[in-house]
């Protein structure tokens, strides 16, 4: 079967490698769909031997700093987001034919037939919507799970800091959850467009105004009830989050970091704010992946203005240069694997 390995910054490759051994209580699935995450782009985008030799580790859990040479990197990364029609069973929970979800450990699914535990594979509805869009169900699962941490919506001023996908479906979500004002906040012009079409009520190009200014001015110099810091990375905006919340408010950290905080970290300015501060991380609940699917089937969340751009799987080194660089206006990028 065909798998995925980086084997230089910014280079993919297609490589061969046998099916393993299915065992008990396994499931073995054919993936027909895979979307890039912005927990993917890391290991593509970054140079980690120029990063090593800096001094820097980032993303020290996937990564071994102690071998001679980092690339190629472990086959199979990285990929998390996958759904397919199970091909072989050793489950009492799954037969072949069963179309579902698989959540690959430590972001290893890049592989064209994924073998996992039954607990990392979760059924979906076959329809009516496309299983592309049911692949939204990973991403969306995420939201649901960190959503459960925080207090209710309704009525409240939520920012969600960052219009990628996932800031686009908490839109979504804090709109169906009843939030009285919806701010989605990104310093790219064509997501905030996207943004007010996902349920923000107003959009802040922060390419263009302050949003400290502007959400100042929304709340009549409260702050916003919650603010979602949903960017990540290099891009981590937790000191913005911090400013925009009111006192008393709620922050959530989403985005994921790859460097830890060694300066400073905005601790003081919670304190003073009698802010609260939560993190989430992945999802662990089958129920929320299921709630997910559920949500998308049934259109109460509308996941197709991210479905941007589709390659095929020969196709994976321009995918991922596609979604990195947010060529062409990307959103999701997917991978077919179906031919």
């Amino acid at each position: 079967m065909k798998a995925g390995r980086f084997v230089g910054p910014r280079k993919v490759e297609l490589v061969d490698v046998p099916l393993p051994v299915i065992g008990e209580n396994e499931v073995r699935f054919k993936i027909e769909a895979s979307c890039l995450c912005g927990s993917d782009s890391p290991f593509f985008n970054y140079d980690f031997e120029k990063l090593r030799s800096e001094g820097r580790k980032p993303i020290r859990n996937f990564m071994d700093y102690n071998l001679e040479s980092i690339y190629p990197m472990p086959i199979g990364l990285s990929l998390h987001e996958c759904v397919g029609t199970v091909t072989e069973s050793r489950s009492a929970r799954f037969k072949v034919g069963d179309f579902v979800l698989g959540v690959p450990m430590m972001q290893r699914g890049f592989f064209e037939y994924l073998t996992l535990p039954e607990e990392r594979i979760y059924s979906m509805p076959d329809g009516p919507v496309s299983k592309q869009e049911i692949l939204m169900s990973q991403p969306l699962g995420t939201i649901l799970f960190g959503f459960r941490k925080l207090p209710d919506i309704s009525g409240k001023t939520v920012a969600v800091i960052g219009q990628g996908p996932i800031g686009l479906m908490m839109n979504s979500v804090l709109r169906n959850c009843g939030a009285r004002e919806i701010i989605g906040i990104d310093n790219l012009t064509y997501r905030t467009r996207v943004g007010e079409q996902m349920g923000a009520t107003t959009v802040i190009d922060s390419s263009k105004e302050d949003p400290r200014k502007k959400v100042e001015e929304l709340t009549q110099g409260e702050g916003a009830d919650i603010v979602l810091e949903a960017a990540g990375h290099h891009e981590l905006s937790i000191d913005l989050a911090v400013d925009l919340v009111a006192h008393d408010g709620h922050v959530m950290q989403f985005g994921v970091t790859d460097y830890p905080y060694v300066d400073h970290y905005p601790a003081g300015k919670l304190f003073y704010k009698n802010a609260s501060l939560h993190n989430s991380v992945g999802a662990y609940y089958e129920k929320d992946f299921v709630e997910a699917s559920r949500q998308i089937a049934s259109g109460e969340v509308d996941v197709k203005p991210l479905l941007t751009h589709t390659f095929k799987l020969d196709q994976v080194q321009q995918a991922y240069e596609t979604y990195v660089d947010r060529a062409d206006n990307a959103l999701k990028v997917l991978l077919d694997f179906s031919s």
